[in-house]
């Protein structure tokens, strides 16, 4: 039990630290529009919330299958499968839940529309670069953690193609850039907000849970 809950306190006092930022930022914003029903800060909220469910998922599945193998004892083969869809799940609300956000704060962020374009036609190649570097080089599996699952992925060498090449952690620092566009998008600073505490929290995530993990499962 001690291996399973390894820093995750750490990880919950993170949840709670952003929390509080977030309310700091937000708690006085008044939105007059709605997106599908939703006004800003419900939308935000929604995201939020997704964040906390979409990284607890993770970790939950990641520490009770690693230490173990818990999950895939009682669902079989299925256990991945359910996981995945978890993780798919949870993470597309809390990343488009920042699209309405940003666009129901917009023209809050005062700089010129053109460069706010600039940097997200800038950034977008080595996204997508990123983002090809995960699929056909690191592997969409493995991305999702089958190292966690899956013993044949354990002795996976570490990878070098692509944008691993020059950035090890590409799918914290490239493709993530992706939390930043919407608030570009509208000149939304609240989005730009939003997505900077996202992200932050993704970085909780990374020294709280995979960090130790891959120590667990590959060494130093």
């Amino acid at each position: 039990m001690h291996k399973i809950m390894k820093y995750q306190i750490f990880h919950l006092a993170g949840y709670a630290l952003l929390t509080g930022f977030l309310y700091f930022f937000f708690h006085r914003s008044v939105s007059a529009g709605n997106f599908l029903g939703l006004r800003a800060g419900e939308w935000l909220a929604l995201s939020w919330v997704c964040a906390f469910l979409h990284q607890f998922w993770i970790s939950m599945f990641w520490r009770l299958e690693l230490y173990g193998g818990h999950i895939s004892k009682k669902l079989g083969k299925g256990s991945f499968t359910l996981y995945r869809a978890g993780f798919i799940l949870f993470g597309f609300i809390r990343l488009f839940s920042i699209i309405p956000f940003s666009y129901l704060t917009r023209g809050t962020l005062n700089i010129n529309p053109h460069l706010s374009l600039g940097i997200i036609i800038f950034s977008t190649p080595f996204i997508v670069w990123a983002l090809y570097s995960v699929i056909f080089y690191f592997g969409i599996n493995r991305a999702f953690g089958a190292d966690h699952f899956f013993v044949k992925y354990r002795n996976s060498s570490l990878e070098l193609r692509g944008t691993f090449r020059f950035i090890p952690n590409s799918m914290y620092t490239v493709v993530l850039i992706l939390l930043y566009h919407p608030g570009l998008l509208y000149l939304s600073l609240e989005g730009l907000i939003a997505g900077l505490i996202h992200h932050v929290f993704v970085w909780f995530h990374y020294f709280c849970t995979e960090k130790p993990d891959m120590k667990e499962i590959y060494g130093n």
